[in-house]
């Protein structure tokens, strides 16, 4: 894998010009959604907010807003490996039958491209860094965007 974790391929994206931060304070509501459209409209970089307005968790933007993101984003280099990257979770949603020594080998491959994309579990790491249970937990400390002009409030997203 190209990328440790989320914040390296953040590093890597903000090295290569296709990250900026955005270190005065921007509101959730409607402002934060006005500037990264606009940005990804120009196929601008992806946006990390540092210090969205009245909370203390940063909001980062239009990650996969461009094929060369999202290529990056996949290991890839170019934006034309996407198709091999396409190809390849095709083959390994259905794979056929070797029909020799030479597509056995390829299997193998395929079985370690498989291996490689196993999800690791652990006991600690940066997403424990904080926690908060019982009377803590509350969703009002996270910038969740109201995006447009009469929505009927603040929205979680996919």
């Amino acid at each position: 894998m190209k990328y440790r974790d989320l914040r390296d391929f953040a590093a890597q994206l903000e090295r290569m010009g296709e990250l900026r931060r955005v270190a005065e304070p921007v509101s959730p509501a409607l402002e934060m959604t006005a500037l990264a459209d606009r940005v990804l409209r120009a196929e601008g970089p992806a946006l990390w907010f540092e210090r969205p307005a009245g909370h203390q968790v940063p909001v980062l933007a239009n990650l996969f807003g461009t094929p060369r993101r999202v290529a990056l984003g996949m290991g890839a280099d170019e934006v034309s490996e996407l198709r091999e990257i396409g190809s390849l979770l095709a083959r390994l949603k259905e794979p056929e039958p070797p029909q020799g020594l030479k597509d056995a080998g390829r299997l193998v491959q395929m079985a370690k491209a498989l291996w490689d994309m196993k999800p690791v579990r652990r006991r600690d790491g940066p997403c424990r860094e904080q926690q908060w249970v019982g009377e803590e937990v509350d969703l009002g400390r996270f910038p969740i965007q109201t995006c447009w002009p009469g929505d009927a409030g603040p929205l979680i997203t996919w």
